[in-house]
């Protein structure tokens, strides 16, 4: 009766289903990789929803993923996270560093966030990890673009108290005033299991697609002491799947 109250409570506030357009707008994946390991498994959970639901050649055009969008944990970045990222996005088009170069990496994402809202496109932030490069990206392009209408087109998707907590208050308060900064239900609620989940290691790590990269993201983060992709379920906001539990994510898209 309490757990059913209290999933009532959050599906209560959870905000409206976002607008997003398949066929023009772009998902930028940030992930901190400081400290927490998690990000791993979400980096392999986001590659096999995205891939399952619109193609491979879809994710190198609207798709852009990041490592190490950290804050105020910047000193606690794993290294060892570069496998799984490299596992999961070298085929679709790469991904960027931010901590081997923070202001390279704000440069490329301002140039290709600003190509995408002045083709009519927007651009959602899905923010695994903290807001401190989101809010450097935004900075840049309202000096290089002041016109750019970044409040209407800009997204950002934060599920966390901790990653807002880990943000440089500042550049929290800015992304806050200068986007529409969207707001979520903690998804540690439904994708995130101590002790693992064995079905879901064996039907991931089988999977003929995406089993390479699960096995990435298992290597660097053991299953066995938690299954935790909790990240995703700003991803699954963003696709209006709502909060789909561990089981019903491995049945659709492993299975």
């Amino acid at each position: 009766m309490g757990a059913a109250v209290t999933a009532s409570c959050v599906l209560a506030q959870m905000p409206p289903t976002p607008d997003f357009d398949p066929q023009s707008d772009l998902i930028s994946l940030h992930y901190d990789h400081a400290p927490d390991q998690d990000d791993g498994h979400s980096a392999a959970a986001d590659r096999t929803l995205l891939e399952s639901i619109f193609g491979r050649e879809w994710l190198s055009t609207h798709v852009v993923a990041v490592s190490g969008t950290y804050g105020l944990n910047k000193d606690q970045f794993n290294p060892a996270s570069d496998a799984v990222m490299e596992a999961a996005f070298d085929e679709t088009g790469g991904w960027l560093s931010a901590h081997r170069d923070w202001d390279g990496t704000v440069a490329a994402l301002a140039g290709r966030w600003q190509a995408e809202i002045e083709s009519r496109g927007d651009v959602w932030v899905k923010e695994g990890g903290q807001s401190d490069l989101t809010a450097a990206i935004v900075r840049q392009l309202r000096r290089k673009a002041p016109d750019l209408p970044v409040r209407e087109r800009i997204h950002v998707i934060q599920h966390s108290n901790w990653n807002e907590e880990q943000t440089t208050p500042e550049a929290l308060d800015y992304v806050r005033r200068r986007v529409d900064y969207i707001r979520i239900p903690d998804a540690n609620t439904f994708l995130n299991i101590a002790g693992g989940n064995a079905e879901f290691q064996a039907a991931a790590t089988a999977h003929p697609v995406f089993g390479p990269i699960w096995e990435a993201a298992f290597a660097y983060y053991d299953p066995a002491e938690r299954l935790d992709f909790s990240d995703t379920g700003e991803l699954l906001f963003l696709l209006g799947l709502g909060q789909m539990p561990i089981d019903d994510f491995r049945e659709h898209y492993l299975e």
